[in-house]
């Protein structure tokens, strides 16, 4: 089970789906928004499930299996105390995946 959502910079999360396209091309829908984006696969990392994208818009992002990196935090023990510490989490998963 898949669910991929989109994470910005200031930690903000929206579900996403998308399609990939030719030469690294990739079409991006914000469900909860019904948005259509188009954009390139910056770089990619396919046994974490994390996508680094950049829009035709300017838009930066990563595209994460949230499914995928919950399980990763469970059969590592890693625990959050606040919501701090899961941002921060998210965001050193996310820099090791793409690293």
């Amino acid at each position: 089970m898949e669910r991929w959502m989109a994470v910005f910079d200031n930690m903000r999360f929206e579900e996403v789906s998308f399609n990939k396209l030719n030469d690294g091309n990739i079409e991006i829908t914000f469900l909860k928004r019904r948005e259509i984006h188009t954009g390139k696969i910056v770089k990619e990392n396919s046994f974490t499930k994390v996508l680094k994208i950049e829009t035709d818009d300017g838009l930066e992002f990563a595209v994460v299996d949230f499914h995928e990196m919950d399980s990763f935090f469970e059969n590592n023990n890693i625990l959050f105390q606040n919501r701090k510490g899961l941002h921060k989490e998210i965001k050193r998963y996310i820099e090791f995946s793409l690293s």
